[in-house]
């Protein structure tokens, strides 16, 4: 067995954590990430630069501050057929939120989530740059009454 050297993202994470390790691109079968949605419960999935690897990025509702966020980790995930650099937020309540960028960059966009949809949101640079994204609406499929999407 050979051993390879993998990219590791320096410097400490927020809180002094511990760098945020890439174990780079993968091959096999995809991700599976299970969704419990319906009603009135959507899900959003955030895809980024690689830059933004180990970032957290943080979803307000509309008009509440970034310190009362939920956040998820942008991760490298295995699609059917390639790796994308994403986020996910598995279960969001139906409202409009707020997407915040890399720390103190402020917003990038808004979306709006409904029960039962997933929801993509196309980050870019996590806000590094100070450009507002755009929310691509995602591809989608039900099974009775939830919905499945496959990254």
């Amino acid at each position: 067995m050979t051993s390879q050297q993998l990219p590791v993202r320096t410097g400490l994470g927020a809180g002094g954590e511990e760098p945020f390790e890439d174990s780079g691109p993968r091959s096999g079968p995809p991700d599976a990430l299970v969704l419990d949605i319906g009603d009135d419960v959507g899900a959003l999935i955030i895809y980024a630069d690689e830059a933004c690897l180990g970032s957290e990025i943080d979803l307000t509702p509309v008009g509440s501050p970034q310190s009362h966020q939920i956040h998820t980790m942008i991760r490298r995930r295995r699609a059917t057929s390639r790796d994308v650099i994403a986020g996910l937020f598995p279960e969001l309540r139906e409202g409009k939120y707020t997407v915040w960028g890399l720390s103190g960059s402020g917003p990038i966009g808004e979306v709006s989530i409904v029960g039962g949809q997933i929801f993509e949101f196309h980050g870019g640079d996590c806000g590094a740059d100070g450009t507002i994204s755009e929310v691509v609406a995602g591809s989608r499929h039900h099974h009775n009454s939830h919905t499945h999407r496959h990254l």
